[in-house]
């Protein structure tokens, strides 16, 4: 907080510089400066309501911009207004500024400073006060006095993705000094940087896709989003732009339903264009609903309409070459986030003015009415059309001299992905859409050229590699391919695309995803695995206001996922699907059991995981038909007593070829669990069941213990992983146990059995008859006093070869008691799991002793135990010998990549090359250790 002698000395400081601005107005040099239209009954010809509403919202914007933030108690003094391309950023921070200048906004700054990005980038060298100063009437404003308080003035930095600078200066050769001559990019790099007035106060504007470029140059900013015109005012804008109520709700259907002209639509001049021109085809007699099938389609027809082959039309065509460097000017500026073309683009891409002139005449490019010989594209989709068509105009890569740029890289492209790289998705979406025929003969017909089919072939290539790439990024990238994919409508490539793909996981949370999804996934022959998040709600998601579409959408949507669940009949090498978080309602489960129930259908594991039935759609009655499913996943689905009372009712049925059950974490309690265990009594194949972080508590095992005793259980491996049960639990498994023959695995996890409840497991798996070969106890509160009764098992149950007490307090003391018993032969354990189990370097002789001797561990989990560099490197030394039998040993991160410890590795590993020796493996399904091994 400033003391009430700093507050009054920033008064005056205030007053002085007003004082000086008497006969310097600043605030009128401004207004004269700032020509500007801001029309308060239209904007781009909307109605007066949504004018109102669109500049109320941004005047609000505008006021609380810089609000002090509740946390810090302080007002951001960095500021980055982002948005998409002509959004109407550069003219409300021009209003800002004029608003600022009547005195009806941010005075807290006595000065307001406007630079332009695009004016800028033509400046050389200069001081920062000339710079700032450039359009003052002359030299002899008190830029001194203004300068002197930097905390009260605000630089507004306006369009920085328009700035042609690289930003690559180090920050030690930045500027502080204001008054010394220096390149302009050091000076904005220093006032960005907060190097130059650092107290002083900053409002930038950029469009999204430049935003990663922006951020390493600022400190903590504080973003802000223009959103541009939401759904409804989209849907509003275009009625009003199309008069006809009729022919709009047509034009809002057909829009809307191609995803991405719709979110074009946010930006109300593209709005604008694209309103316009589909109304000029109507009068042509054009169909809407074919223009704007897809993107690529609507633009074709809209760029060629700018070069009519009419007589009497001022516009000349553009021959080959010069199209050629045009598109490779576009291209550039994509790749790069540049998008004007100033002086020396035009030089690098041989572009004249006499060029020029034909493109500008035609409405393709722009000239800049401040900035001289600085050019843009009409509209940004504008030059990523053309970006996209240089892929096909351009010279054979194979037969130039030199490297290929990174944009002449088609696979790189390719490559790329919507959240890395929004920047080149609308490109990428137009390159694949211009391999379709139509399009390819209208832009023959227009540029009166021919067009290369060589890139078609490229693509089929780079996609055949891409889908070797098992990398977390190539499942995002196949859901942008599957959009671009889609935007050729050519089956034959679709057919030939997708042939490669195995494994495609896809959301579907918008109709226009579906409509792509359910064209595309019919084409690809090869798929296995199909990871869905289905949306089943989709039509409650339609906008009241579209009355024409709501009418329709129940049945478009209805047979749009019949479309799509048609593949799992259709493609019979299809083996798998993830219905992973979906939102699912009665007619959907009608579509999925009619699918699953078919008889081509050949799917052998079906997942519910973390699934919505809506309404309590419970139904798996396709168990009952299906001959191929033996899986079935169900993990984080809460199915509540009546779900798994359905889904016991389809286990009784004859038709059930269920192997493996998991129900883990599906809200399963006492109740459930005596509907289960009668169903378990009654199915003649069910092997594997998983009950995991389920509340059975004592009474729910008891239940199930009942039919572990049943002479036609089947069950051998059983989880019940964080059931809530405790040695009371523990006793009625035991006595099941001794009348079990089928049962090889149990996990008892994550329970609170205690020493007492594991002796009375012991005591059973002591028996002869006792089958169990797998037994899983960590986390199970033991401690070394349970260690006795283990030590009887291991030495007296030949079945038993894997075991794992991992998270319990054994200490050095439980491990001595085991070692013993591990080391007699009569032993058979080959997997031992000892992670976190209170080990320290005092039982380092116990582990030698046991490496040395034992003849049936192969594999150890030593993780999480406080094993020091002395026991780690006496272990490597019995480890590095041939005759050692371990063929695996988990070790802690941490330790594996000490540098001290890391020759002694190297060394196991060249005498001893069949043991490996490394982490755990995260992620692993079961949670086990050793589940990749």
């Amino acid at each position: 907080m400033k003391t009430e002698d700093e507050e009054m000395e920033d008064q005056l400081s205030k007053e002085e510089i007003v004082s000086e601005d008497k006969e310097f107005d600043y605030r009128t040099i401004i207004k004269e400066n700032f020509f500007i239209i801001w029309d308060k009954t239209s904007l781009l010809g909307e109605s007066a309501t949504l004018n109102c509403v669109t500049t109320h919202k941004d005047q609000k914007l505008l006021e609380h911009i810089f609000d002090v933030n509740i946390q810090t108690s302080k007002s951001p003094q960095t500021v980055v207004l982002y948005g998409a391309a002509g959004i109407g950023k550069t003219t409300l921070l021009k209003k800002a500024v004029l608003e600022w200048a009547d005195g009806n906004l941010y005075q807290q700054f006595t000065h307001v400073f406007y630079l332009s990005g695009r004016e800028i980038s033509q400046e050389k060298e200069k001081n920062f006060a000339q710079l700032i100063s450039k359009h003052w009437p002359s030299s002899e404003g008190p830029i001194e006095q203004i300068l002197c308080k930097p905390s009260s003035l605000l630089f507004i930095l306006d369009s920085f993705d328009e700035l042609d600078f690289s930003f690559e200066e180090p920050e030690f050769a930045l500027c502080r000094d204001w008054t010394q001559k220096h390149p302009v990019s050091f000076l904005i790099s220093s006032l960005l940087r907060k190097v130059m007035l650092p107290e002083s106060y900053l409002l930038v504007t950029t469009r999204t896709t430049a935003w990663k470029r922006l951020v390493p140059l600022l400190q903590k900013p504080h973003r802000v989003k223009l959103p541009g015109l939401s759904r409804s005012s989209r849907i509003d804008y275009i009625h009003h732009l199309l008069k006809d109520k009729t022919w709009a709700m047509n034009a809002v259907c057909s829009i809307r339903m191609n995803a991405k002209l719709f979110n074009m639509c946010h930006v109300c001049h593209v709005c604008q264009m694209i309103c316009t021109f589909l109304k000029e085809q109507v009068e042509k007699g054009g169909n809407v609903e074919m223009t704007c099938q897809t993107s690529t389609a609507l633009f074709t027809y809209y760029i060629c309409s700018l070069f009519p082959r009419i007589a009497g039309s001022s516009v000349t065509l553009p021959n080959e070459t010069l199209l050629r460097s045009l598109c490779q000017a576009a291209v550039e500026g994509i790749w790069t986030m540049k998008h004007v073309l100033y002086q020396q683009n035009l030089r690098k891409h041989e572009l004249t003015r006499e060029d020029l002139s034909l493109f500008l005449e035609a409405n393709v490019l722009q000239q800049d009415t401040e900035c001289e010989n600085c050019y843009t594209f009409t509209h940004l989709q504008v030059q990523e059309y053309f970006a996209a068509l240089f892929y096909l105009l351009r010279e054979n890569p194979e037969e130039k001299d030199h490297p290929l740029e990174p944009f002449e890289n088609v696979h790189l492209l390719l490559e790329s992905n919507h959240f890395h790289d929004p920047h080149l998705e609308q490109m990428k979406c137009f390159l694949f859409g211009l391999l379709n025929k139509d399009r390819v003969q209208q832009l023959e017909e227009t540029f009166n050229l021919t067009i290369s089919r060589a890139v078609r072939e490229e693509l089929l290539v780079c996609l055949e590699a891409l889908e070797k790439d098992d990398s977390p990024l190539s499942q995002l990238r196949i859901q942008d391919l599957l959009h671009c994919i889609y935007e050729t409508q050519d089956e034959e490539f679709i057919t030939q695309a997708l042939t490669y793909f195995q494994k495609i996981m896809v959301k579907v949370d918008e109709e226009s995803k579906l409509l792509i999804y359910s064209y595309c996934l019919k084409h690809c022959h090869s798929l296995q695995t199909v990871r869905l998040t289905a949306r089943a709600d989709l039509r409650n998601m339609l906008d009241p206001t579209a009355e024409i579409c709501l009418e329709d959408a129940a049945v478009r949507i209805i047979h749009y996922w019949q479309d799509l669940f048609s593949v799992l009949h259709t493609n019979e090498s299809l083996l798998e699907m993830d219905l992973y978080e979906s939102r699912l309602d009665e007619s959907l489960m009608k579509i999925l059991n009619e699918e699953f129930s078919h008889p081509k259908c050949n799917l052998q594991k079906v997942m519910f995981r973390a699934v919505c039935f809506l309404n309590s759609c419970y139904d798996f009655s396709f168990l009952a038909f299906n001959n191929t499913v033996t899986h079935l996943d169900l993990k984080d689905t809460d199915l509540g007593d009546n779900g798994v009372k359905t889904l016991c009712e389809a286990l009784k049925y004859q038709g059930c070829k269920l192997r493996v059950l998991r129900l883990a974490s599906c809200g399963l309690t006492k109740v459930g669990c005596e509907v289960l265990s009668s169903a378990l009594t009654k199915t003649k194949r069910l092997t594997h069941l998983c009950l995991a972080h389920n509340v059975l508590e004592d009474e729910g095992i008891e239940l199930l213990s009942y039919t572990l005793r049943h002479p036609r259980c089947t069950l051998q491996s059983l989880v019940l992983r964080c059931c809530y049960f405790t040695p009371i639990g523990s006793e009625h498994l035991s006595t099941a146990l001794q009348n079990n023959k089928s049962l090889i695995h149990l996990d008892l996890g994550f329970n609170k059995l205690a020493d007492s409840g594991v002796k009375l497991l012991c005591q059973t798996l002591q028996q002869p008859n006792c089958n169990l070969q797998e037994l899983e106890l960590m986390g199970c509160v033991l401690t070394s006093e349970a260690c006795g009764d283990l030590a009887s098992v291991l030495v007296n149950n030949s079945n038993l070869w894997n075991l794992d007490l991992g998270n319990n307090i054994l200490d050095d003391a439980g491990l001595n008691i085991l070692c013993e018993a591990l080391r007699n032969p009569n032993c058979q354990i080959r997997r031992l799991g000892l992670e976190n189990c209170g080990l320290t370097p005092g039982c380092c002789q116990d582990l030698l002793d046991l490496l040395s001797n034992n003849q049936s561990v192969i594999q150890m989990n030593l993780m999480k135990n406080s094993l020091d560099y002395e026991a780690i490197r006496n272990l490597c030394k019995v480890l590095r010998s041939p005759t050692c039998k371990m063929e695996f040993l988990a070790l802690d991160k941490k330790d594996l990549f000490k540098k001290k410890i890391k020759k002694f590795l190297v060394d196991v590993r060249i005498n001893n090359p069949h043991l490996v020796i490394r982490p755990q493996c995260p992620n692993t399904e079961s949670g086990c250790w050793w589940q990749y091994f």
